[in-house]
């Protein structure tokens, strides 16, 4: 009988620690926020939460660190948790109007950091200053940037380092389009669908799910658009290795997912007038979030790529000149670091502050 107790026991125990222990991350309205980068005390990986807001297992760590660039970075022991729910608080983040003047260029200073975090934590960052600039008359827009990235030893670091790095800073700059027009002109095409559900998000989707939301705040005019844009790349490869296998009457090869669903996604927030228009000026903060795997050290690995409009101005050539010359000195990691305080950018979380910081170990002590 004894026997019989512990064999249950045993398989009740077991049972337990098989379930995954999912959480949801919700705003303060209760909507879910996807793309949410949950990482552990020492900033190694736990997960990213899908687009309904959900973490599928916190893998029995505790404390959980979640951060996401339009929120307010949380750290929270799980039992402190309550129904599986954690409430983000959004940034308080604007800028100031800016009158159309007859200007040769628009002037936009954006912010952008970038954090490659393996299965052991942080393993390369880099962030900067961009200058982008839109000629009206040629409509050209045009960026320079200046950064400071470093990564840990290794020669597998070594290699994010020097080849991927200099690509990070042409993601962060402006684009002509940004991703809310990207996901309509879809939807125009029949390629994606757009419904609103009971909360008022417009959910975009296409054949198989949904893949993100828009959601525009009418007091602020603010529009938040959020799209994994990975998945739906990684769908359309899948539909055209089909067709032609189709074509060619064979059976369609098994080709291997770059991403994995529900855990990359872009999220951006832009300002629009009252037309529903935004311009190259009006973006206030854009998120990339990219889970994937090394298969040379088989790791895990999660992109976090932020991006801020710090400041915006309308501007001759002439002005452009002295606005470059100021800000042609190149910044250390503590002189950037005044520069987010001073720019109200949002910190990191605590965690992946500190293991940021050990990236940058040598030359913080030459400054201290």
């Amino acid at each position: 009988m004894r026997l019989k107790l512990l064999f249950a026991f045993a398989l009740l125990m077991w049972g337990s620690v098989a379930i995954a222990q999912r959480i949801q991350v919700v705003d303060t309205d209760g909507l879910p926020i996807p793309a949410v980068c949950v990482t552990d005390e020492n900033g190694a990986i736990i997960g990213t939460t899908d687009n309904d807001g959900w973490l599928a297992d916190a893998k029995g760590k505790s404390p959980l660190y979640f951060s996401h660039t339009a929120f307010k970075s949380k750290n929270l022991y799980q039992s402190d948790i309550v129904d599986s729910k954690v409430v983000l608080e959004d940034v308080s983040y604007d800028l100031a109007e800016v009158t159309v003047k007859p200007k040769e260029l628009l002037y936009v200073q954006t912010y952008f950091r970038c954090i490659y975090v393996s299965d052991d934590g942080p393993i390369y960052f880099r962030a900067g200053v961009i200058d982008n600039t839109y000629e009206y008359a040629k409509k050209k827009l045009s960026a320079k940037t200046k950064s400071v990235s470093k990564g840990a030893n290794g020669f597998y670091r070594f290699i994010i380092s020097t080849l991927v790095g200099r690509h990070i800073d042409g993601w962060a700059k402006l684009d002509t389009t940004n991703l809310y027009k990207k996901v309509t002109r879809l939807a125009d095409r029949g390629k994606l669908t757009i419904s609103e559900d009971a909360s008022g998000r417009r959910i975009v989707s296409d054949s198989v799910s949904a893949l993100g939301f828009i959601e525009e705040d009418m007091n602020t005019n603010f529009r938040t658009t959020s799209f994994d844009q990975f998945t739906y790349i990684d769908r359309i490869e899948a539909a055209k290795e089909l067709e032609k296998s189709k074509k060619k009457g064979k059976e369609p090869k098994e080709k291997k997912k770059k991403y994995r669903e529900g855990e990359n996604g872009y999220y951006e927030i832009c300002r629009f007038n009252e037309d529903g228009y935004s311009g190259i000026g009006d973006m206030i903060m854009k998120q990339v979030l990219s889970k994937g795997h090394f298969e040379s050290s088989d790791e895990d690995y999660i992109l976090l790529l932020e991006t801020f409009t710090t400041d915006i101005n309308y501007i001759d050539k002439k002005d452009f000149k002295h606005t470059r010359k100021d800000n042609a000195v190149d910044m250390n990691i503590l002189e950037l670091r005044q520069f987010e305080k001073a720019h109200n950018i949002p910190e990191l979380a605590p965690n992946l502050k500190a293991a940021v910081d050990k990236l940058f170990e040598k030359e913080l002590k030459k400054k201290m």
